[in-house]
C-alpha cells in the first residue's frame, strides 16, 4: 500500500491483528514531511520509503529502503542543490510484556509492549534521512571540472581569497622563541 503523509499518523505501522509473517508498506516523504520538522535544513524533497516487516510472536524486523531526491542549501554558495538519496537500514523491535524501567531505545533496537496497537516510525525515518546526509553538500562540477555554484558568489569569494602567504608568516616560522630553544638541550635517561 502506498501512503503520502499529511501528518505523523501515516508513519504508524499497525501491529494489532496483523498475522505473523512478512508485510510491506510504502510511504512517500514529501515537502509536508520536511516542513513538519523545523530543525531540518532540507528545503524540499520526495523520498519513497519501502518498509518490509517480518513479524513473529516476540520480535519485529523492519528493513527500510529510502530512495529519492532532497533539496538543501549548497554549503559553498547557499543556492538550492538537489541531492540523491538511496540507502537501506534496519530496525529490530522486541515485543515484551513489560518494558524495564532503565531501558532506553537506541538507534537500531527498540522495545515495545506486545499489546501495543501500532508502531510509530516517524522519528526513526526522519533521523535516518538526516543522518544519511554528508556534512557538506555542494553543487557538483560540470564535465570540464568547473564548479556549477552561483557564479556571482564565486566571483565575490575569489576577491576575498588570499592565495599567497603573508610576508610575516615566513619570518615567524624561521624565528623561534629562545625560551623553547632551551628545552632542546634536555636529555632523558632511557
Amino acid at each position: 500500500m502506498l501512503k503520502t503523509q499529511d501528518n505523523k499518523s501515516e508513519f504508524k505501522l499497525r501491529l494489532a491483528g496483523v498475522a505473523n509473517g512478512k508485510h510491506s508498506f510504502s510511504i512517500v516523504c514529501n515537502n509536508t514531511f520536511f516542513d513538519n520538522n523545523e530543525i531540518s535544513d532540507i528545503l524540499d524533497g520526495s523520498v519513497k520509503v519501502l518498509v518490509n516487516m517480518d513479524k513473529s510472536d516476540k520480535m519485529l524486523r523492519l528493513d527500510f529502503h529510502y530512495s529519492g531526491t532532497i533539496t538543501v542549501e549548497c554549503s559553498r554558495c547557499l543556492d538550492p542543490v538537489q541531492f540523491p538519496i538511496d540507502f537501506k537500514n534496519q530496525l529490530l523491535v522486541n515485543l515484551v510484556q513489560e518494558i524495564p524501567e532503565d531501558f532506553e531505545n537506541d538507534d537500531e533496537i527498540w522495545m515495545i509492549n506486545e499489546k501495543d496497537y501500532d508502531l510509530d516510525v516517524y522519528q526513526f525515518v526522519f533521523e535516518s534521512i538526516i543522518l544519511s546526509l554528508p556534512n557538506q553538500i555542494i553543487h557538483p562540477d560540470d564535465t570540464e571540472g568547473n564548479s556549477t555554484c552561483n557564479a556571482d558568489f564565486l566571483n565575490t569569494l575569489a576577491q576575498y581569497t588570499v592565495d599567497e602567504p603573508l610576508e610575516d608568516e615566513d619570518e615567524d616560522e624561521k624565528t623561534t622563541d629562545p625560551r623553547w630553544d632551551a628545552l632542546k638541550n634536555i636529555k632523558f635517561d632511557d
